[in-house]
Order: C-alpha cells, then sequence, then structure tokens
C-alpha cells in the first residue's frame, strides 16, 4: 500500500474533530489513516474491510508456511502420524473434558 503522507497522516486531534469525515474517507478509499501526537506517529486507523483483507492475507501466509513446513517434512521422510492415533487423542480429549465437568 502506498502512502500519502499529505493525505493518510493527519494529527489525533483533526481526527477527533472530523471523525465523520475521515470514517467516510477510510471507507471509500480503504487506505489507512496514521495518526500524530505530539508530532510522532501513534495510532493507525484502518477500514473495516482494510482490516479484514489485512486479516486475511495474513492468515492465508500463515497457512502457506504451515503447508510449506509439512511439505519439507514429508520430503525428508517424515509423514506425521497415523488417522488412527489422531482419533484416539481426539477421543481421549473428548473423554477427559467429559470428566471435568
Amino acid at each position: 500500500m502506498q502512502m500519502d503522507l499529505k493525505a493518510d497522516v493527519v494529527s489525533l486531534t483533526d481526527f477527533a474533530r472530523n471523525t465523520k469525515q475521515h470514517a467516510k474517507e477510510l471507507a471509500l478509499g480503504g487506505r489507512a489513516r496514521i495518526l500524530t501526537q505530539n508530532g510522532k506517529a501513534s495510532v493507525v486507523v484502518l477500514s473495516l474491510d482494510a482490516f479484514e483483507k489485512m486479516a486475511q492475507d495474513a492468515e492465508d501466509y500463515r497457512m502457506d508456511l504451515r503447508l510449506r513446513a509439512a511439505l519439507e517434512n514429508y520430503a525428508k521422510g517424515d509423514r506425521g502420524v497415523t488417522a488412527k492415533t489422531v482419533m484416539s487423542r481426539l477421543r481421549k480429549r473428548a473423554q477427559n473434558r467429559r470428566t471435568a465437568r
């Protein structure tokens, strides 16, 4: 995301005074606002759509890393655990939860 310092960096005071206008611009443009306090960047504000996209991109990246690691381990001969072992562990966990109540 390219930053436009004139449009994207505003003071916390300006944001508070013109919240509706900034919120409208955030929703339309999908760009983040950097809020400054005493001349220093202190807060980043995003539209809901921009936040959801960023969160989804982060989750996709995390899953890609997990898949890549699993494939590398598989190529090294680590075949993981059997379905029978996984099901046994799940049954044991469920049983422990039932008895803990």
